[in-house]
């Protein structure tokens, strides 16, 4: 027998050959992944489960998927395609009497495992409050760039309880109005930069960019409640610490094929590190600023963290671990990015919707005089000596709660299993192996729900119980709801209140699309979702169309 020896120059065909090997393994594998759910779905339908018509065997839901965006503008954020299924029901479930509670969308290959939607408020209950869910793995895969894994969206839930127990204390309703005056400070200067943006002898100024002076507010703000951290976003803008942050946000993807191969690059890895270690040079020292004795405040979020960890052991000397200081990083990361986009959205949202509608202005001023008293001017010193005044802004806070209904901008992720079906109206829906997602814009738009359902009416949240308009229990959950609902949503409202506080009666705004469109020399008809030109664009959190464009004149008082 005759044995032939090894050359190097059958290297490149021993590496073709396992390349080849590989590529079959793994196509196989897609193949039969893509048949199964297939053919689950083919099983679903056979049994009546709220399955969207039309529904290909050969494409699944993607055929569905493009023709929903049909009418659309090409940069219309995709909340905008899936409210379509709830708010046209009868064109996509033609053989259901009323809005299914749940809905089920096969999207493979574009996502390994078949999407559930859960579109009604008994269905989300039983999600993320009756029996809770763990969040679906995609959420920390997607925030990994920015918090390394070890913030309270990617923990298990055992461990989110104990940091969520942590870090309460500081996002605390009474802990947050003990803040007031740095809150006021920052919306102070935001409420300055906005006068100086004002026209001369009552007249608007010039265009800009509101969201970017709100994105600054909020940046500045969570810095400074979280960790003491002044950083001079809306003063020196564009810091380093925010570009770092944004760059890395521009990461935040969900698990695709196409994602997870741009996560082997060397130009990935090459700027995730990059602004990784931007934000911890900054945000280090002044963590460990915090833990000493000597540490100036004891009110920031993390401070109060600390105190808590230190009382978990029962000891005042307890020094934090490493592990400790490295989870604190990444959850001060994790409140950056959600602390800062969000709320800087609400109260575009808000300042948009309050606009539009003069009554809604009318009672709006209307109640800041009786609350803060007639002068203007006399708003801010009140609210920092008597913070609890914003409490008593009932009508405003409605105004909010409205705004975040047409406008939400949470949502959930849960984990399918065996282990739990949902049971609605008596029908049981299965939802192992699937990704089970809440959008509150589904449901806080279905008609059935909210009675003029596209109408601005703040009113809903101050009517009584039984009255048509009254919420229905479950349905408003723009923060969600249950053990994993937003941490800082105390914060968020009393950012938006302030801001509405301190320029409804002083200032009047024009958020000038067509101006805009002059500027930028766009010669084609203006794009609009549901008549409206300023809209939701982006991916992710996503941003307000053109960053809402503004004009803003001193108003006459």
């Amino acid at each position: 027998m005759q044995l032939h020896s090894f050359k190097f120059s059958d290297t490149p065909s021993l590496v073709a050959l396992s390349a080849s090997l590989i590529v079959a393994i793994w196509l196989t594998q897609l193949i039969h992944r893509g048949l199964s759910v297939r053919l689950k779905f083919r099983a679903m339908r056979s049994r009546g489960l709220p399955v969207p018509e039309p529904y290909s065997f050969l494409y699944g839901h993607i055929p569905l998927l493009k023709s929903l965006k049909e009418g659309l503008p090409k940069d219309a954020h995709d909340t905008y395609v899936h409210r379509k299924l709830t708010m046209d029901w009868p064109k996509y479930f033609p053989r259901q009497k009323t809005c299914p509670p749940v809905i089920y969308l096969d999207l493979w290959p574009l996502t390994s495992q078949p999407f559930i939607y859960a579109t009604s408020p008994d269905a989300c209950f039983q999600l993320t409050q009756q029996s809770p869910q763990p969040r679906h793995s995609m959420f920390s895969w997607a925030l990994f760039p920015v918090t390394g894994g070890k913030d309270l969206i990617s923990m298990d839930i055992p461990t989110h309880r104990i940091w969520r127990s942590r870090l309460n204390p500081g996002f605390s309703l009474k802990n947050l109005l003990s803040q007031t005056p740095i809150l006021i400070e920052e919306v102070g200067i935001f409420v300055q930069r906005l006068r100086e943006q004002a026209g001369d002898d009552g007249k608007f100024g010039n265009i800009f960019n509101l969201f970017d002076r709100t994105v600054a507010l909020t940046f500045d703000i969570i810095t400074r409640v979280s960790l003491d951290l002044d950083v001079k976003e809306q003063v020196e803008g564009p810091t380093p610490i925010l570009k770092a942050l944004r760059a890395l946000i521009s990461h935040v993807k969900g698990p695709t094929i196409w994602s997870e191969l741009e996560r082997w690059t060397p130009s990935y890895r090459r700027d995730v590190a990059l602004n990784s270690k931007v934000l911890l040079d900054r945000l280090l020292p002044q963590v460990k600023s915090r833990l000493q004795p000597d540490a100036s405040s004891e009110k920031t979020v993390i401070d109060l963290a600390v105190k808590e960890y230190k009382s978990e052991y029962g000891n005042e000397d307890q020094r934090p671990s490493p592990d400790f200081i490295d989870t604190v990083i990444s959850q001060l990361k994790l409140f950056m990015l959600a602390g800062h986009d969000t709320t800087a959205q609400a109260i575009c949202w808000a300042l948009y919707e309050i606009t539009k509608s003069p009554d809604v202005l009318r009672r709006i001023r209307a109640e800041h005089n009786e609350v803060l008293g007639s002068d203007v001017k006399l708003a801010a010193q009140v609210l920092s000596l008597e913070p609890h005044r914003l409490n008593s802004l009932r009508y405003t806070t409605a105004a909010i709660k409205e705004s975040l209904r047409l406008h939400p901008l949470g949502s959930t992720h849960r984990c399918g299993s065996r282990s739990f079906n949902f049971v609605c109206d008596g029908s049981t829906y299965p939802t192992d192996d699937s990704v089970i997602w809440t959008s509150p814009t589904a449901i806080h738009l279905r008609s059935d729900l909210w009675p003029r359902v596209m109408e601005f009416l703040p009113e809903r949240f101050l009517v009584p119980e039984g009255h048509p308009l009254h919420p229905v229990k479950n349905a408003w959950r723009p923060f969600e709801l249950g053990n994993t609902r937003c941490i800082g949503e105390e914060l968020a409202m009393i950012e938006m209140k302030l801001v509405l506080a301190l320029t409804m009666r002083e200032l009047d705004f024009h958020f000038d699309w067509e101006g805009w469109n002059t500027l930028q020399g766009r010669k084609d008809p203006p794009d609009s979702v549901g008549g409206e030109y300023i809209y939701r664009v982006g991916n992710g959190i996503g941003y307000v169309k053109d960053k809402l464009p503004t004009r803003i004149k001193f108003r006459q008082l």
